[in-house]
């Protein structure tokens, strides 16, 4: 409207990356996945619900695979810090604190969680097939949801929650605070993603 400004103020921004080469990649991935879940068919009990498994926590200075993986993110994950958030920060204070695995069956889901003690998570997509279990951010603001008006048609303002609908090869990076959680698994097809939570380290 003539005479209006509108203004962003403290954006929750989503960045949604594609890796180049994501095939081979993936089928290396999953091999090594399939591995740890071959080794340890417990795993851990996080927010993975309806028989959906959470692997151990990712060693990955002991892999070559998994460096290799870190070597394609690293630069995403670089610009997003300095050059998105315009943190002052050098690559040597940015680090991948935590890094695991989560492998829904058909009937699993995630529940809804955040990640706490880090700046930045994230979750590429090793393995996913339509009606897999799409991810579902949450609006941060929680007071927002007290008194909420009937909407003509949701936008980035009004919605409440949003549904992303990831394609294999997809990086999706986001604040750690931000709730988000996965659609139960209707397909025939195991869902396949690696998570990990980004720190940065502060100088002395």
């Amino acid at each position: 409207m003539e005479g209006m400004k509108t203004h962003m103020m403290f954006p929750t921004p989503l960045f949604e990356c594609s890796i180049q080469g994501h095939k081979e990649l993936n089928l290396e991935l999953t091999k090594y996945i399939y591995e740890l879940k071959k080794n340890d068919k417990v795993g851990l009990d996080k927010s993975n619900s309806g028989g959906g498994w959470h692997s151990p926590f990712f060693e990955i200075s002991k892999s070559e695979i998994l460096k290799k993986f870190v070597l394609k993110i690293f630069p995403f994950i670089h610009d997003i810090t300095t050059k998105q958030y315009n943190w002052n920060c050098t690559p040597d204070k940015i680090r991948i604190n935590s890094m695991w695995s989560v492998v829904n069956q058909k009937n699993s889901f995630n529940l809804r969680h955040f990640h706490p003690n880090c700046n930045l998570s994230a979750a590429y997509y090793v393995k996913t097939k339509e009606k897999c279990g799409n991810i579902k951010f949450y609006d941060p603001i929680d007071q927002k949801s007290m008194q909420s008006p009937n909407k003509n048609e949701l936008n980035d303002l009004s919605s409440e929650v949003i549904t992303v609908v990831p394609n294999e090869g997809d990086l999706l990076i986001f604040p750690s605070y931000l709730h988000h959680s996965v659609e139960e698994n209707l397909s025939e097809d195991e869902r396949i993603v690696i998570s990990f939570n980004i720190e940065i380290l502060k100088n002395l």
